[in-house]
C-alpha cells in the first residue's frame, strides 16, 4: 500500500479513521455517515450503519482500534488515540503490516502495548496527563 501526504481514505475502513470517529459526538458520527456513506471496499469492509455505531461503541471502550481486511485484503492496521491537554481525541497513531507477515493476534499482543505507550508519550507531550 502507498500512501502520500495528503491521502484522503474512508474513515470507515481505517483504524485511524474509527478512533477519530469513536470520540466524536453522536451527531457528527452521523453526519460522516450520511454525507459519505460506508463504501465497499473490499469483501470485508463493514457497510452497515447500526454495526458500524457498535464498532465505535467498542473502540471507545477499549481504547484502541484494529480493522483488518477492510480498506485493503491483506492489511492489518492498529490505532490508538492521542489526546491533548483537555482529554480531547485530537489526533491518532497507527501501526500497518500485511497479513501475510503477521496475524491480528500478534499486532495485538507485539505491536498494541508499544503503540498505546506512544499514544500516552505524544498526549503528554501536548499537556494531558490522564492517559
Amino acid at each position: 500500500m502507498t500512501v502520500s501526504p495528503g491521502t484522503r481514505v474512508a474513515a470507515h475502513a481505517t483504524s485511524l479513521g474509527r478512533v477519530l470517529l469513536a470520540w466524536e459526538p453522536a451527531e457528527r458520527v452521523e453526519q460522516v455517515i450520511n454525507e459519505y456513506g460506508l463504501p465497499r471496499l473490499t469483501p470485508y469492509t463493514i457497510t452497515d450503519p447500526e454495526e458500524f455505531r457498535e464498532i465505535l461503541a467498542v473502540v471507545r471502550e477499549q481504547g484502541w482500534s484494529m480493522v483488518v481486511n477492510e480498506r485493503e485484503e491483506g492489511l492489518i492496521s492498529l490505532s490508538a488515540p492521542v489526546r491533548d491537554h483537555h482529554g480531547q481525541v485530537v489526533a491518532a497513531v497507527a501501526s500497518s503490516t500485511s497479513t501475510g507477515r503477521t496475524t491480528p493476534e500478534k499486532m495485538r499482543e507485539e505491536v498494541l502495548p508499544e503503540l498505546l505507550e506512544a499514544a500516552k508519550r505524544i498526549s503528554t507531550e501536548l499537556g494531558n496527563h490522564s492517559t
